[in-house]
């Protein structure tokens, strides 16, 4: 736990705290190479924002010191209203230049989520209420803008007007568990905050969604993408301008699953039980069929880390190792030891963790390198995107710290039993 938690205070959050905050022209800058130093691109995404948004507050309410947070945090939000909101049709734009200049007005969900996700969190450490009231506006205007009242869900990509827009080649109107999974933790954070019971319901009902449609009943996998009535599709590049996702020329066969989308899962849903007072012992039958299958096709037992995608019935196909993946397995594994005191589980976070430490830190920086092959070799050596941002290394390495400090005390607890017993 003490080297984790060094590593956090004194390596990775000073990394973002001297370079998030675009000094300039406000807002958050995520965009660095290897060593740190700022890149040529000059955009901003909206899902960068949001994702600053949230970590900053989110590290500060996990217990941990972010330097000047009140003012990095002001600034970014005085930044997201002002440049990103759409004043004539609602929502906010997808991407904006450095100096705030809209380059994409597309209203993407994925981005949504993040600013509800954000905004809650944010209201959550502070109590602005204004901030949380912008938090509830949002949600109910998606409501009203977004949801298929016939099938369920939520629709993704929209122009400007808030018009349906056809995000890939093959198909119109698609759903993705990937933005249903991030508006399931905006959901919890959301109703968190308010305790509304409209909040409380849509939280419910996304995660009875994810459970019934998105999930493979056999083995308990993820399913990346639907037709809008959840008829099971190939994933494929969108063109929507997005991250750095792979895919051959037809894209990836519905056989093939996340190892990291299927981990990142498990800690969030189970965190949406505790926020809906569900005891975690009546949810646990729905994840373990998920941690199984990632403890036996997505560890590398060999070479350290968690491997990025495999077959639903078989082995890893993309060998490579990714951060975000890397990230969610840690957390994700130490809820299920803490979940069943099953030593396996621990094995794989120490595994990933050792891997982590051991090939995917830039030590010299702090952050993450992006991309690893098998063995540990660099392939992505960048430190930071407007995709790669400080989300998902610094929120795991707050979850991941804060649960091995709830192990210790548990493990001091029973050895206190047992000189009582």
């Amino acid at each position: 736990m003490e080297k984790t938690e060094y590593y956090l205070q004194n390596n990775l959050i000073p990394f973002w705290a001297n370079r998030v905050v675009e000094k300039k022209y406000g807002g958050f800058q995520t965009n660095f190479d290897r060593n740190g130093i700022r890149t040529n691109v000059t955009e901003k995404s909206f899902l960068a924002q949001c994702r600053s948004l949230f970590t900053i507050s989110h590290t500060v309410r996990s217990g941990y010191t972010w330097p000047n947070h009140e003012q990095a945090l002001a600034q970014g939000i005085k930044f997201l209203f002002k440049y990103y909101q759409d004043k004539k049709y609602g929502g906010y734009y997808w991407i904006v230049n450095e100096d705030g200049s809209v380059l994409d007005d597309n209203k993407i969900i994925y981005g949504h989520a993040f600013l509800i996700y954000g905004l809650s969190e944010f209201a959550l450490l502070t109590g602005d209420e204004s901030v949380k009231t912008e938090a509830i506006r949002v949600f109910d205007f998606l409501q009203n803008k977004i949801k298929d009242q016939e099938y369920g869900g939520y629709f993704e990509h929209f122009n400007r007007q808030f018009e349906p827009i056809k995000a890939r080649k093959d198909i119109g109107v698609f759903k993705s568990l990937d933005v249903h999974m991030h508006l399931m933790e905006a959901f919890t954070t959301l109703y968190e905050l308010t305790g509304d019971e409209k909040h409380r319901l849509a939280l419910e009902e996304i995660n009875t969604l994810i459970i019934n449609k998105m999930i493979h009943k056999e083995t308990g996998t993820g399913i990346s993408m639907f037709t809008q009535d959840w008829s099971p599709i190939a994933n494929v590049e969108l063109e929507t301008v997005w991250g750095a996702d792979r895919f051959d020329e037809n894209g990836k066969s519905i056989d093939i699953t996340s190892y990291g989308h299927n981990i990142e899962l498990t800690w969030l849903y189970l965190l949406s039980q505790d926020v809906l007072k569900i005891p975690r012992e009546k949810s646990w039958g729905k994840m373990v069929k998920i941690y199984e299958h990632t403890y036996q096709n997505g560890i590398d037992w060999i070479n350290g880390g968690l491997f990025v995608e495999g077959e639903k019935k078989g082995s890893a196909t993309e060998t490579n190792k990714e951060f975000w993946q890397q990230a969610e397995g840690m957390v994700g594994f130490l809820d299920a030891y803490l979940m069943t005191d099953d030593e396996k589980y621990l094995d794989a976070f120490k595994n990933i963790h050792d891997f982590v430490f051991e090939k995917m830190i830039n030590w010299e920086q702090g952050e993450w390198f992006a991309l690893l092959d098998q063995k540990g070799n660099v392939i992505w050596d960048y430190m930071g995107t407007s995709w790669k941002t400080l989300y998902h290394t610094v929120r795991g390495m707050c979850e991941i710290s804060n649960r091995l400090r709830k192990i210790i005390i548990e493990l001091k607890n029973k050895s206190l039993d047992k000189v009582m017993a």
